[in-house]
């Protein structure tokens, strides 16, 4: 009885959900964001700067390092020779260093990740804000990332649209 309940309630609803679609033909598109992403001019500008400055401090770490190298070889070269002050102040300087880097390897580390993070949000606002707009203009009903389908036709795919729309800005 229970069973005859919930298969009567299903087919009221496919029912009624067919109709309802039957009523309004809906135009759909489906777009690939994450090929629109690697496509855009704007987002690959984005990916350069963030290597630029990860190169950057990536240099400034390196000459960090050198310089630590110079006074350990420096303190080991002349450790035997020194005074217990001497080779405490060069030991300080070394341990000094060495939080030096560490901490400019951690601020560098998080300032280029909040950098990438806040340009990332930046290009994926302004590819909704295109998707938005083609899909007004182009009276089109829905739009879905391609990642929420297991599959449609290519025939829905309108990824290259967006991509001139943006690129063409």
């Amino acid at each position: 009885m229970r069973m005859n309940k919930c298969t009567v309630v299903a087919a009221v609803c496919l029912i009624s959900l067919s109709t309802v679609l039957a009523a309004k033909d809906l135009k759909v598109g489906v777009v690939d964001v994450e090929k629109v992403y690697a496509a855009y001019e704007k987002a690959k500008a984005s990916a350069a700067e963030i290597q630029t400055e990860r190169k950057s401090k990536q240099d400034e770490l390196a000459k960090k390092r050198e310089e630590l190298k110079a006074l350990r070889e420096d303190y080991d070269k002349r450790k035997d020779k020194m005074t217990e002050a001497e080779k405490k102040e060069m030991e300080k300087k070394i341990a000094d260093k060495s939080r030096e880097i560490l901490a400019f390897t951690n601020v560098s580390n998080q300032e280029l990740q909040k950098k990438n993070q806040e340009l990332t949000r930046a290009r994926l606002d302004e590819i909704a804000k295109v998707i938005q707009d083609y899909a007004t203009k182009n009276k089109y009903d829905l739009i879905i990332d391609k990642k929420s389908l297991p599959y449609f036709s290519s025939a829905y795919n309108v990824s290259d649209d967006i991509i001139k729309a943006l690129n063409a800005k």
